[in-house]
């Protein structure tokens, strides 16, 4: 069995405030440390279900280079790297193209917006005010899911935050959730120690392997990503990408035959529309 795992670390264990979120936040590198032990959690439950399976995780957050090469078990290969479009059209999903037979979502948030969500935005939290995916607001990891679902991958789990339970579950009956922590505000929550959020989400992954029946698979279909931007420039700068309507003062569309396809010129267009690169993307 192919397994891809998607990984962002706002719903990593432990993870609560914005200085444990980039290389110059006195909190990085202990957060790179419980992002990478939450991933190998997740990595032995599923090879408790299959000792034999190919496992690529790719590392999704800011910079992209968080998950700790060193100490990631020796079983995944690691998609490492910064998301320009050049590098990474796909984003937190790069890599999959080149076939899955399962997909994951770990360490995940709520979309913008969220009332009290924890470190709540939707990828560029200083560009995109709401997205909308298909004409219905949307988040990262129903996003991932739509574009998993242009290669045929069904999402089998999702962890993070414990609000985002709530949120996949409007469009998500069945694939695993695992709570990393409970959410009390925007910058806080009540956290367990690493071995016991760790176990929760091995026992979690083995279950998602070994019950098909709640794989959640996403149709491949014609899709539009619409995004409402905080600023009119910000909106003039991403139409300036080919492919990209604009349909307001402040907001865009991409629209494409599959999730993918709309991803990609979404993607392109949100990085055209940064006042200046951000450091994420060098």
């Amino acid at each position: 069995m192919k397994v891809f795992i998607a990984v962002d670390m706002e719903g990593a264990t432990g993870v609560v405030h914005n200085d444990q979120l980039m290389p110059e936040g006195r909190g990085y590198a202990a957060a790179q440390r419980l992002l990478t032990g939450d991933v190998n959690a997740v990595i032995n439950g599923i090879l408790s279900i299959d000792p034999t399976a190919d496992i690529v995780v790719g590392d999704g957050h800011g910079i992209m280079r968080n998950i700790l090469l060193d100490q990631l078990h020796p079983s995944a290969r690691l998609v490492v790297g910064s998301a320009k479009p050049s590098n990474k059209p796909l984003c937190q999903l790069e890599g999959v193209q080149f076939g899955a037979d399962v997909g994951m979502c770990i360490g995940y948030h709520t979309m913008a917006g969220t009332p009290g969500g924890l470190l709540a935005h939707t990828y560029v939290g200083s560009l995109i005010r709401e997205l909308r995916l298909n004409g219905r607001p949307a988040g990262e990891v129903e996003v991932n899911a739509a574009v998993f679902g242009s290669y045929g991958v069904p999402l089998a789990m999702v962890s993070g935050n414990s609000e985002l339970e709530q949120e996949i579950r409007s469009w998500n009956p069945s694939s695993v959730f695992v709570s990393t922590k409970q959410t009390l505000g925007p910058t806080a929550a009540i956290c367990m120690t690493p071995s016991a959020t760790q176990a929760l989400l091995e026992k979690g992954a083995a279950k998602a392997i070994q019950d098909q029946s709640t794989w959640h698979r996403s149709p491949n279909r014609v899709t539009r990503i619409e995004v409402d931007t905080y600023r009119r420039e910000q909106c003039q700068r991403a139409v300036l990408c080919e492919g990209i309507e604009q349909v307001g003062e402040m907001t865009f569309a991409a629209e494409a035959p599959t999730a993918a396809d709309a991803f990609r010129l979404f993607w392109r267009a949100c990085t055209m529309a940064m006042d200046e690169q951000a450091v994420w993307l060098s």
